[in-house]
């Protein structure tokens, strides 16, 4: 006949049971912890690539705009003392050309200006950046993008240093 032990080995079986159950509800906390970290620094780094990205992107445009605008040269005036300068049709060659440029957001912002002394058009562009992830932290205020080229005519002539 064998010997039945009905006491303390059910007891600590049941207290085992506890601690599994204990560990696991701490394995499901620090899961819910770690999501709630690793959510905030997802929406850091896909709004900032999105940001990184439409500055390029705006950048290049800008670029191109510039130098557009500054093969606008004041053809009057070079002819008359053999320096380059632009002239009133910088502005709108820098403006024809973003109108032509494919891609380009239709809700962007720019302005383009020509230095007083015709050496240089500066383009800035600028549009806002919706946010993704970050708008549950940040709301509806989103990012504005901005950037800025510059360009002016370059002298070919032999004296070409000397104009400025």
């Amino acid at each position: 006949m064998k010997a039945v032990d009905t006491g303390d080995r059910g007891h600590a079986a049941r207290g085992r049971d506890w601690a599994n159950r204990d560990r696991g509800d701490a394995v499901i906390l620090w899961c819910v912890l770690l999501a709630a970290l690793l959510l905030p620094m997802a929406g850091i780094s896909v709004d900032l690539w999105r940001a990184i990205s439409m500055q390029r992107h705006l950048a290049t445009a800008a670029e191109d705009a510039a130098t557009a605008g500054a093969s606008g040269v004041d053809v009057a005036y070079y002819r008359a003392t053999g320096c380059a300068r632009l002239g009133p049709g910088a502005i709108m060659m820098a403006e024809q050309n973003l109108a032509e440029q494919p891609g380009l957001p239709s809700g962007i912002k720019a302005a383009v200006q020509v230095a007083a002394d015709g050496s240089q058009v500066t383009v800035t562009l600028s549009d806002q950046l919706r946010l993704s992830l970050l708008s549950f932290i940040e709301g509806a205020k989103g990012l504005t993008v901005t950037a800025t080229a510059a360009s002016g005519p370059h002298e070919t002539g032999p004296g070409g240093g000397g104009c400025r």
